[in-house]
């Protein structure tokens, strides 16, 4: 594995936090005060919605809601904005306290898949903050290009019955991904779960990289660079990742295919509180709860098929 490879502060990107008390806000300020992150903090709701529209251009990296008490009103916020195309794909992350698991299961269930679980440290802050603003980056690269296959799919959602496809890169699955969600119902959120699961089969599958080697080449800022070395040594250079695409009477199917060892691919179908604040590991449950419809792997976790109702 890589060693040394550049390590720095968090990127630039601008957090809007609701509902903070005078403590959290101090608390917030001083764990990222040396780090390049912007905090604007609204101490309600109704304050919250008003800083979003106010700048129609100009959106959020991440919204941080900071006081579980006022649960339901947040929800209803997230409600909102999950509604428009804009701002739905803003990664939102929830404080909860590691004894009311309710509310996590609750915010799962409208879209939440970021959680701040009480007490924690700097570190952990940084690391969900890292895996929001990731997630965010990949989503709007893909709605970019969605938006751009508008104009030449030259009918290809209603023409395609069956296909297959060999990609190697992450940037081969960037691409195959829009591509074939493109011909579903809802493009954007199958886009990111392909995105995801073609992802996962490159790293894990086809160059081997454990759960625990992620974590720490995504601390060291070593991802990509690994993902580039070992895909130039002759152990990993001709392994591939297959694709196939089938339109069935009443759903599209996707299969993925790695050539992997395989995984335990029953813990990543659901939130995790162990995971829950790790800078990754979030893919296949946002795919499963996202994305597709049906979810499920075959051949100890080397094929993962997804169906997607007509």
């Amino acid at each position: 594995m890589l060693k040394n490879c550049n390590t720095g502060p968090i990127k630039n990107i601008s957090v809007l936090v609701v509902g903070s008390s005078s403590d959290s806000k101090h608390h917030l300020q001083e764990m990222l005060k040396d780090q390049s992150v912007t905090l604007t903090f609204a101490g309600s709701v109704q304050e919250a919605k008003q800083c979003i529209l106010q700048d129609t251009l100009s959106l959020y990296d991440a919204y941080l809601f900071d006081n579980s008490q006022y649960y339901e009103d947040n929800l209803m916020l997230l409600k909102a904005l999950k509604k428009n195309g804009q701002y739905a794909v803003v990664p939102v992350i929830f404080q909860a306290d590691i004894e009311d698991m309710s509310l996590v299961q609750q915010g799962l269930q409208h879209g939440v898949y970021f959680y701040l679980l009480k007490p924690y440290t700097q570190e952990f802050l940084l690391s969900v903050l890292k895996a929001a603003v990731t997630g965010f980056d990949h989503q709007q690269a893909l709605s970019q290009n969605l938006t751009a296959l508008e104009s030449s799919n030259g009918g290809l959602e209603s023409k395609l019955q069956v296909a297959k496809f060999h990609i190697k890169t992450v940037e081969d699955a960037k691409s195959l991904s829009c591509t074939l969600a493109f011909i579903a119902p809802k493009p954007k959120e199958v886009a990111l779960g392909l995105f995801e699961l073609m992802t996962n089969a490159i790293e894990h599958g086809s160059l081997n990289i454990s759960y625990q080697e992620k974590t720490h080449l995504i601390q060291a800022n070593c991802l990509q660079a690994e993902i580039n070395h070992r895909q130039k040594l002759p152990k990993y250079c001709k392994k591939i990742v297959t694709v196939e695409f089938e339109r069935k009477p009443n759903f599209l199917q996707f299969t993925i295919r790695d050539m992997g060892e395989g995984f335990d691919y029953i813990p990543y179908l659901d939130f995790s509180v162990e995971r829950a604040m790790d800078s990754h590991g979030r893919g296949v449950m946002i795919a499963n709860k996202l994305s597709f419809d049906e979810l499920f792997y075959e051949d100890n976790g080397c094929t993962v098929v997804g169906r997607v109702f007509n």
